[in-house]
């Protein structure tokens, strides 16, 4: 296959996904656009997935498979993005599927006026249903400048809780700048791997387009996620925040203070998950109590300002007076 003038990497991360990769297979190469490349990055799956991979890599030379041990999302993206060829970097997740324009929508877009980023909208599938999922800002095209004014005050969390859409797979990015940004994401990192190669992305961006269509289809699976319940790792929001600071200028639009936003919303959400685990209510609170006693989430509580009232407001209230209940509480009815 050629690759020299290839417009589009499309990089998927597969990890046992069995019952879901053909369609998300499939919906690539049925792709109306055909400047692409797809790498499936089996990373070290223990049901049929691998065998799924090498019937397509052996049937399509437009496929490349890449067989890893078993490292993460994040290990996985940097493995199929280490060998892309193609001048933009799209990100698919192995249980989703795009519409079958997506490449050509963007690719009209790139050749009319070759942002570094496009955004765009999805549709979220729900055990049949769907709904679309908007991007809430200007649809057009942003300068260095229009990024600046429109999207860095929402760029990671406002007061008021809201952030740009962190989504990976709901963007395609130059790849000179998605590789970089994804490269030096820390493999270590778990949940909201999203947000930590997107927002530098977006941060370092000259230019983006906003695309107000939806062309991606994420499957929410609410059984597997309410089977799955698990609790976070306590390392995650430090790791984000210390990538996040060393990725990110912070001097400008008052990002710093986003940061520790960002940092003490993901300390929530680590607190509450603490309650899955099946332990006595003491246990879990000494625990709680020790960690965010870090000297980074200490520095987040007190730096955070929320506006008052609102949900993420009253939880950082209960973190900063050690109230550790109304997290319990939460972990049973979300």
């Amino acid at each position: 296959m050629e690759t020299s003038n290839l417009l589009f990497s499309i990089v998927v991360p597969i990890y046992n996904v069995e019952i879901y990769l053909e369609d998300c297979i499939k919906s690539v190469l049925n792709q109306s656009f055909a400047s692409f490349e797809l790498i499936l990055v089996d990373d070290g799956s223990t049901d049929n997935s691998s065998v799924i991979c090498d019937l397509y890599g052996k049937k399509d030379q437009r496929i490349q498979v890449i067989h890893k041990v078993n490292g993460g999302l994040v290990s996985a993206r940097k493995a199929g993005i280490a060998i892309a060829k193609g001048k933009y970097a799209v990100c698919l997740d192995s249980d989703d599927w795009i519409d079958e324009n997506h490449l050509l929508e963007l690719s009209k877009i790139i050749e009319e006026y070759s942002p570094d980023v496009v955004c765009f909208n999805h549709f979220e599938v729900n055990e049949g249903d769907s709904s679309v999922c908007n991007i809430p800002f200007r649809e057009g095209l942003y300068s260095r400048e229009d990024i600046m004014k429109e999207i860095y005050p929402y760029i990671i969390q406002t007061s008021k809780g809201i952030a740009f859409p962190p989504t990976i797979w709901a963007k395609v990015y130059k790849m000179e700048l998605y590789r970089k940004e994804q490269m030096e994401v820390d493999n270590r990192i778990k949940i909201g791997e999203d947000a930590a190669c997107t927002i530098p992305c977006i941060i370092n961006a000259n230019s983006m387009f906003i695309l107000d269509k939806s062309l991606y289809y994420y499957r929410r699976n609410n059984i597997s996620m309410t089977k799955n319940k698990k609790p976070f790792s306590w390392d995650t929001p430090e790791l984000i925040e210390m990538h996040l600071r060393k990725r990110v200028k912070t001097n400008e639009a008052n990002l710093q203070e986003q940061i520790s936003r960002r940092t003490v919303h993901a300390l929530i959400n680590v607190v509450k998950t603490q309650f899955y685990r099946d332990e006595k209510y003491r246990r879990i609170k000494k625990e709680i109590k020790s960690e965010i006693s870090r000297p980074m989430y200490i520095r987040a509580l007190r730096e955070s300002r929320f506006k008052g009232g609102s949900f993420i407001s009253i939880c950082r209230f209960f973190l900063v007076h050690n109230i550790y209940f109304p997290f319990y509480v939460l972990s049973k009815i979300r």
